[in-house]
């Protein structure tokens, strides 16, 4: 116990003091040593019976225990359904468009003995360092997967959701401990309200699902699963960290030195911040102003923090031949973009700096950093990406909520629990808090130097939130303890009021489009923005544009509709100049409904396949002057070799190749998409070709019926699309 400081033991309910005296600040053991305090002032009461102290910790911390449950249970509501449904039905092995698998190939070939993957595997994401090809992403997730992984290829690539849902949990978990330790440390085993435990479970589900990781969850994807572990990892390695500050123990520098190690083998910023907060905690140690016993365990901490780095920079040697960093030119994609190369040349081969600071300030700190609308889901990202500030060259920019309008909540607890740490009458324990605030700043910090704009890298900000508003809650309440009722009762308002607005903010921002969609997924989401609109006087109307073709742009969330309801598309408003190829296939603007100019439906019956044949090429669908294909070769044994193919100008694009059964009939999909010069081709809910068509005047493409030796191919006029979303949206 820090001299000087001591229980409180007054005429309050149930015998201890409602609030504690100004400048009450929860030391090492305070809980026991309170308890004992108590003992020692009732020598009458009955040894073997509770005291009221211990009964007033019992009913804060069952208070405590049930309000964060609740809070992190309302929570999962919402990040389940982002995560394994979002305008679909659920699946928990949900895959996107690409980048699922980096996890598991590193995996696999660590079973082998190395770090490499097989070339061209990582496609433009991959490093090639002396001839071998590898990740940038960390090996936590990987290892994680490894036991799965050793048993079955069957999941190989379908593992993020249910990954992400594991970080989820440890988040929630870590969060809660961390607030209650917190708050142990700041107020002491003070009483704790039913106003004040229904806010820690406001802050729980704020945290939950009214933060980034909502937004997280919409796309579950290795990039997204990268920043879940990194919150996970990051909030249980500061709740170890708070652990050493309030009792230094082995077992407890132990659990810290591995959670500070698990968060630097997933991501750099947060592993480096606990790694930050690790030694600022053994320098404050060391300097005895924590108390002279407390001088020893600074070495202890020293390695809890050199420790990981150490690890940590081995590894990225083995893999990129520096200590720290990346290599960025050896990345894939630094040679086959022409504005990854100027951006990389315009700032000397390096994706930090001082200059990406104006433009990075205010795409993540703006208060007006959000868009508000009359249209479904009301509150989303702003329309466009973030502006860039002075001309400075960015690789890219998205767009961007900012942390003061997405998570204001969080963002003024932070404010108040930093304030409260470094205010001029500094307490040592919250001095402690200060110094870990601070580490848990650098990742968002770090973030500000960086020239590239995103939102799902408001992650990075989460351990500053957590650990940061947890002083501030706690402090908050601590200031409101000794005011009159209608001050507690506002804090209580405020904190609902405002998680509430988390909540529904960060479900708009995960339920907008996104590049990941697919067809499916922006049309339910379409026809929810429609009925919705149906009931609020039909705003949805104003949005909806028609024209003869795509431009290269749109505000997010505009629909267009080319030519006589040939395609309805809805824009994710991201800005693809960077990209050439992205821009030409028209990437901002997602598919919802195609006609039968665009799509078609052929259904292809194979007779009783021959022993042996020679591969026959039969066409299916001709869009100008690209032909989609297929080529059928008996295998012999009653089945058949198929392959696919589209024909352009004399360049061909193959795709997947499949075996079908003999006698069975199948109908195949076929896009050609001249508003966004796209080609696919799908059996069920399996896509065998995806081809870029050239450019040109638009044309209409058209089935050809026709046969092959062991086949025949129809277009059934039944199954052809109907636009009828179209249709309505124009009626409207």
């Amino acid at each position: 116990m820090y001299p000087g400081q001591g229980p409180s033991i007054g005429p309050g309910r149930g015998g201890c003091s409602e609030a504690a005296p100004a400048g009450w600040v929860h030391s090492p053991a305070m809980s026991r040593v309170s308890v004992d305090a108590v003992r020692s002032a009732a020598p009458l009461a009955d040894a073997d019976a509770p005291t009221a102290l211990e009964a007033e910790v019992g009913d804060s911390r069952r208070r405590f225990s049930v309000a964060v449950v609740v809070g992190a249970a309302v929570a999962a509501v919402p990040f389940l359904w982002t995560l394994l449904a979002l305008w679909q039905g659920p699946n928990l092995l949900r895959t996107t468009v690409y980048e699922d698998n980096y996890y598991d190939l590193q995996a696999r070939a660590m079973f082998h003995g190395h770090l490499w993957v097989p070339r061209g595997s990582l496609g433009i994401e991959g490093f090639i360092h002396a001839g071998r090809e590898y990740t940038y992403f960390g090996l936590f997730p990987s290892l994680l997967r490894m036991p799965v992984l050793a048993v079955t290829h069957s999941l190989d690539g379908k593992l993020t959701p249910s990954s992400m849902i594991v970080a989820w949990v440890v988040t929630m978990v870590f969060t809660a401990l961390l607030l209650w330790r917190v708050r142990l440390l700041v107020r002491g085993p003070v009483a704790m309200s039913i106003g004040e435990a229904a806010s820690y479970g406001v802050v729980t589900a704020s945290v939950g699902a009214g933060s980034v990781l909502l937004y997280l969850a919409a796309t579950p994807y290795v990039f997204d699963e990268d920043l879940a572990w990194s919150v996970a990892l990051s909030a249980a390695a500061f709740f170890a960290l708070i652990g050493m500050l309030e009792r230094p123990t082995t077992k407890r520098a132990v659990a810290a030195g591995l959670l500070v190690l698990a968060a630097n083998l997933d991501r750099l910023t947060t592993g480096w911040a606990a790694v930050a907060g690790a030694l600022a905690l053994a320098a404050w140690f060391a300097s005895g102003r924590a108390g002279a016993e407390r001088r020893r365990w600074a070495l202890p901490l020293v390695a809890v923090g050199l420790g990981p780095l150490a690890v940590g920079a081995v590894i990225n040697w083995l893999k990129f031949g520096v200590l720290f960093g990346l290599p960025v030119t050896e990345q894939v994609w630094s040679h086959v973009n022409a504005h990854r190369e100027a951006f990389l040349a315009a700032h000397g081969n390096s994706e930090v700096g001082l200059s990406f600071l104006p433009a990075d300030a205010l795409a993540y700190l703006r208060p007006d950093g959000i868009r508000f609308s009359t249209v479904f889901p009301f509150v989303t990202r702003p329309a466009a990406p973030a502006p860039t500030v002075a001309g400075v060259i960015f690789d890219r920019r998205y767009r961007t909520a900012s942390i003061t309008a997405s998570m204001p909540l969080l963002f003024l607890l932070s404010c108040w629990g930093l304030a409260t740490a470094w205010r001029r009458r500094r307490e040592r324990p919250l001095l402690g808090l200060g110094l870990l605030q601070v580490a848990a700043g650098i990742a968002g910090g770090a973030l500000l130097l960086w020239g590239y704009i995103d939102d799902r890298y408001l992650a990075d900000y989460l351990p500053l939130f957590i650990t940061a508003g947890a002083v501030g809650l706690a402090a908050a309440w601590r200031w409101a303890q000794g005011k009159a009722r209608w001050a507690r009762r506002l804090l209580v308002t405020a904190v609902a009021v405002l998680g509430a607005y988390q909540v529904v903010a960060n479900a708009g921002i995960a339920a907008a489009p996104g590049e990941e969609w697919n067809p499916a997924r922006a049309l339910a989401f379409v026809q929810t923005q429609q009925a919705v609109s149906d009931i609020t006087g039909h705003p949805l109307a104003s949005r909806v544009v028609q024209g003869t073709s795509l431009p290269a742009w749109g505000p997010g969330g505009q629909i267009r509709v080319v030519g006589a309801c040939d395609g309805l598309y809805l824009s994710d408003g991201e800005d693809y100049r960077t990209v050439p190829a992205q821009q030409h296939q028209r990437a901002t603007w997602l598919p919802v409904e195609l006609g039968p100019a665009y799509q078609h439906v052929v259904r292809v019956a194979f007779e009783p396949a021959a022993a042996t044949g020679a591969p026959v090429q039969v066409p299916l669908v001709r869009a100008g002057t690209a032909t989609i294909s297929l080529i059928e070769r008996p295998l012999g044994h009653g089945r058949l070799h198929l392959a696919f193919q589209m024909t352009a100008s004399g360049v061909v694009t193959g795709g997947i190749d499949t075996t079908v059964t003999a006698g069975s009939v199948h109908d195949m999909t076929v896009v050609t998409d001249e508003a966004d010069h796209t080609a696919t081709l799908s059996m069920g809910p399996v896509t065998y070709l995806r081809a870029v068509l050239p450019g040109g005047p638009p044309t209409v493409s058209q089935a050809l019926p026709s046969h092959g030796p062991q086949m025949a191919v129809t277009a059934p006029a039944a199954r052809q699309p109907r636009p009828t979303l179209c249709r309505n949206l124009i009626a409207r």
